[in-house]
């Protein structure tokens, strides 16, 4: 009777560190490099290999991505949200292939600043 109840003890203990997660969210503000435009092969090769990375990246809960419109001097080129439901998701989307072609073909044509931070809400 002890062992079953030292069991489902730690079942509940473990079902709440569990559900009590935060989800991590990745952020990534691409500026493109001096004389690199938006009609450049390379920028649209990129787009394309960062569109292409939740269905080749299992860990990707959410991805979401765009072209900056402002004209502002400031504004960076490109953003990129990703959430994963753990750090250990987000280790093995930077180190998955099509992150490391992804980064390979960003270094030749953008600079980028990143955030990796964990959600301050609860799953």
């Amino acid at each position: 009777m002890k062992i079953q109840l030292l069991t489902l003890m730690l079942c509940i203990l473990l079902f709440f560190s569990a559900s009590a997660q935060k989800q991590v969210t990745h952020l990534v503000l691409f500026k493109l490099k001096a004389g690199i435009a938006k009609t450049d092969e390379r920028y649209k090769t990129c787009l394309k290999l960062m569109r292409e990375m939740p269905a080749k990246i299992k860990q990707i809960e959410n991805w979401d991505m765009g072209e900056n419109f402002s004209d502002r001097p400031i504004a960076f080129d490109v953003g990129l949200s990703a959430v994963f439901a753990s750090k250990k998701d987000l280790q093995a989307y930077l180190a998955h292939p099509a992150h490391v072609e992804a980064v390979a073909a960003w270094k030749e044509i953008a600079d980028w600043n990143i955030v990796d931070f964990e959600s301050e809400k609860e799953q």
